[in-house]
């Protein structure tokens, strides 16, 4: 038998499975998905949405996590494919970073220094450190679940930016319900929660996304 037909036979045997692409994809809708229904359900926006969504300080927060959301996914759509470079990408995700700092900065000079230390401790700190991890478990799991359909070349990262994706959803559901809308507050406690998100996912990718 020719070499040419013998990979013509193994590839005939071989199972169709879906693209890492199309994986994540879907993981991405079902993440989504089970975070929305985990808020409305559990959670729920505040009952001042209404007037809030009329002020900037409000909406900067959805632009800080949506942008989380879209500069670490552009990462986490690479980085289980080995020999596809990801330090550029992996920059961005520095963005949210530099949006919530400049807008933390704008605020110490337009507000008194004497609510500075108010404004960043907020009313909602043991929430946010609280629903932002219980939102971003059932999206972790989904990406943990396609990233095991693909090869990492570093499992314990590639577990974080995982986690990073899911932690940015979350926190993008809960800022509809935090009505803490400093960026000192932002600033501070957003990135608790999501760090812990981030670390949880190196973990377990370490653990389950090893080839």
């Amino acid at each position: 038998m020719r070499t040419d037909d013998l990979i013509a036979l193994l590839v005939q045997d071989a199972p169709v499975r879906q693209s890492l692409n199309q994986l994540l994809l879907h993981a991405v809708i079902a993440a989504v998905l089970i975070a929305g229904i985990g808020f409305f359900a559990f959670i729920g926006p505040r009952p001042d949405i209404d007037t809030a969504m009329a002020t900037g300080r409000f909406l900067l927060k959805f632009v800080v996590t949506i942008s989380l959301v879209m500069m670490a996914s552009t990462v986490l759509f690479r980085i289980g494919k080995p020999g596809v470079p990801t330090a550029a990408w992996s920059r961005t995700i520095l963005i949210p970073v530099v949006l919530i700092a400049s807008a933390a900065i704008f605020e110490l000079y337009a507000v008194p220094s004497e609510t500075w230390h108010t404004r960043m401790i907020g009313h909602n700190a043991r929430f946010c450190l609280t629903f932002i991890p219980a939102l971003a478990a059932g999206p972790l799991s989904c990406f943990l679940y396609a990233l095991r359909q693909a090869a990492p070349v570093r499992p314990a990262i590639a577990g974080a930016v995982a986690g990073l994706v899911a932690a940015g959803i979350a926190a993008t559901f809960y800022a509809a319900n935090c009505d803490d809308d400093s960026p000192l507050f932002v600033m501070l406690w957003y990135p608790i929660a999501i760090s812990a998100v981030a670390l949880a996912g190196a973990l377990l990718g370490r653990r389950l996304l090893r080839w």
